[in-house]
This record gives C-alpha cells, structure tokens and sequence, in this order.
C-alpha cells in the first residue's frame, strides 16, 4: 500500500510539474510570465479562446503606457502597430463580446499595474442598454479581471490547470505547423477572420445579431445602471490617475444600421445611448481632465461601402470585415480623428464627429437625413437588405 500511495504521490508530482514546466515556459495565455518563458511563442498562443485570460495577461507582461478598450469591433479594427503611434507602447486589450462593466474591470487592472497615459474606449449602441453586465461563460470570472473567487486558487489553476497545459499544447502545435494565433503579440485581432464573403455574414451574422437586439428592444429598452455606472467610474479613474480619456462610438456598416429602421425598432437613431452617454460625460468630465466623444456610427459614405457583386461575393471591400465590424484600413481614419494624426487624404477629414450634449440633435438629424440618403444612393444594397434581413434563419 505504501509502494501504491508513493507511486501516486510520484505520478501526480511528475504531472504538475510537467504541467507547470510547460505553462510557463510557452506561457500560452500570457498570463504565466517567468524568467524562462520562451519569447519564440509570442505569435503562437492561442488568446482566442480565453480573451479575458490572454488579455489581462498582456498587462502581466509588457509594459504599456496606451490602452484601446472595447468590444471585437476595437480588437479588430484597431491596430496598436501604426507608424503614427511613434514609439508609443499600445496595447489592445478589447474583448470579443464584451460589455462596458468588463472594460471598466480592464481599465482598472491595466492602471494598477501600468503608468498610462491614453486609454481610448468604443463604446457599442445598445451595450447600455443591454441587460447583460457579464456574459455567461465568457471566462471572465476565471480570469484576473474578477475580484471574485480564491486569488491562489486561481494562481494555481494558471500554472498547473489542465485548461492551461491544454493551451499549451496547442501553442506547440501552432508553431510546429507555423500557424500564427489569430491575435499578435500586441492583441491586435488581425488573423482567422471571417473567410464567408461578406453578404453571407451580413445575412447569417449581423442580421441576426439585429434581429435579438430589436426584439429585446421592443420588449424593454430600459438603461442599465449598473452600466451607466461603470461608465463614471471610467471617467472617474482616468481622472484620478491623469489618464487622457477617449471615447468613441464604433460604426456600423449601413447595411446593419438599416435593418433598425426597416424593423420599426423603438429608437433606430439610439437615441437613448447617445444621450446618456454625452449627459454622464457633462455630469463627470471638468475643464483639467477633458473626455472626448467621437461618433463614427452613421450613414457616411464609408459606411455605406458597397457589398461585393452578387456575381463575384468574395470580392474584398476596402472597410468593412462584415455588417458590424471595420477593417484596420477604417480604423486608422478613426484613430487619425480622435488622436490628430495627418490625414493620408483629405476625405478622412469628414469622417467622425466629436458629439457633446449641446449637438445631439443635430447629430441625430444628420444620421435619420443619412439613412435616407443611403436607400437612394445605393438601391440595390438596400433592396438586398430589405429582402434578406429576415432570412438568416435559413442557414
């Protein structure tokens, strides 16, 4: 028995230390830095599939003095490799799926562990008033994000969890095979997009995403306070700790922004969003920590790209990935507005506005004018939209 208890004993304690040798040493998600860690794997690791884990490790890592912050429509199109960032150490820490309670929860850890100097968040029409403040198993509250949970448990699950030497493992198999991660070192999303033409995922995809939305709206389109105080505390913190405070309202491709008003959605203009999210910068932000709006969600002409020919659906667009995500070409014009960057052509210049309380409703007309203008500049891609917004079911 004894022999039986000690060979056990001797298995198990081989297997964790295998586990943990290789957690660390590959450190898959980032989120186990040592001294021996191999830097070779850096554009191997499989962050994607526990972004909030992979994220927050980048901060356990590196040291960053810039921060972009919000959902995949950030972590896609904004690339913290331009040239214009000068130097700058960037870091995109968006989150597929995420909400403004979990970008508030990585603003906050990335300004405990790091001096900042800029953080710039997109904030999603309709997070606010979304009722979900953490997504059900989106990972977060395994990861460093959460103050729930045992702190050493946790620790000890990132070194010797099976998940972890999993990740491992495929980190391995990446490399070996020289298939980079989908994320870059600097958590940029820039590989395994989407390979469906774009119509496909406007149809399947995006339309689908509306349909939720627009029938949860129809049912209640009540703020979320939890939401609208995560937002303070973002001003709040960023005032506290003298970080520059960006803000910006991601856009959507036309295509996606039509179906709102065709579906008789209770406020296709998000109004509600717009005015809250400007009224809590009025009621927090003061003259010495200033916070900026940007609003690229409208009917601009870029937004309005058109979809590839039915006859050839595969053919690139210039900006646009799908319904709801902009490419890294549309997301530098947006980072070049907000930050003041030279503009590579003078038509950037038109893109994107700096909304406050006092031209909200100037704003709001602007968009409603914009859509209009859209159903008759582009009639076959609004026909399209009309005539396919209710059959992504189909798939």
């Amino acid at each position: 028995m004894r022999r039986h208890a000690l060979g056990l004993i001797g298995t198990f304690g081989a297997l964790m230390l295998l586990f943990i040798s290789l957690s660390t040493r590959i450190n898959p998600l980032w989120i186990t830095p040592t001294a021996w860690t191999d830097s070779s794997f850096a554009d191997y690791k499989p962050i994607h599939k526990f972004p909030r884990s992979g994220k927050a490790g980048l901060i356990r890592n590196f040291d960053w003095d810039t921060v972009l912050l919000g959902s995949s429509r950030v972590d896609i199109a904004f690339d913290p490799l331009l040239p214009q960032w000068d130097h700058k150490r960037v870091a995109n820490l968006a989150l597929r799926g995420g909400t403004l309670s979990e970008h508030e929860a990585m603003l906050e850890y990335a300004a405990e562990n790091e001096d900042l100097e800029l953080a710039i968040l997109g904030v999603d029409l309709t997070d606010l008033t979304n009722p979900v403040t953490i997504p059900p198993g989106s990972g977060f509250e395994e990861s460093p994000l959460s103050k729930t949970g045992d702190t050493f448990e946790k620790e000890l699950r990132y070194r010797c969890g099976y998940s972890f030497f999993e990740m491992s493992v495929k980190t391995l198999n990446y490399k070996a095979r020289d298939r980079l991660s989908a994320y870059t070192p600097e958590g940029h999303w820039l590989r395994q997009l989407d390979k469906r033409p774009i119509r496909d995922v406007i149809q399947y995809v995006s339309f689908m995403w509306s349909e939720r939305f627009i029938t949860q709206r129809k049912e209640s389109i009540e703020v979320n306070e939890a939401k609208v105080e995560s937002l303070r505390r973002i001003i709040r913190l960023c005032k506290k700790k003298n970080i520059r405070l960006i803000l910006c309202i991601p856009p959507n491709h036309a295509a996606y922004l039509s179906v709102f008003r065709l579906k008789d959605d209770p406020d296709p203009g998000f109004r509600i969003d717009r005015e809250l999210i400007t009224r809590v910068i009025a009621e927090e932000a003061d003259p010495e920590s200033p916070v900026e709006l940007w609003d690229f969600n409208d009917f601009h002409p870029y937004n309005c790209e058109d979809l590839p020919p039915i006859d050839d659906p595969r053919k690139p667009t210039e900006y646009w990935a799908d319904g709801t995500h902009a490419l890294p070409s549309l997301g530098g014009i947006m980072l070049a507005r907000m930050l003041g960057w030279p503009l590579e052509n003078p038509e950037h210049a038109s893109y994107g506005t700096q909304l406050n309380t006092s031209n909200l409703e100037e704003r709001l007309e602007e968009i409603a004018q914009g859509y209009e203008r859209y159903r008759h500049e582009h009639p076959e891609d609004f026909q399209w939209v009309s005539d396919h917004m209710d059959k992504w079911e189909r798939n």
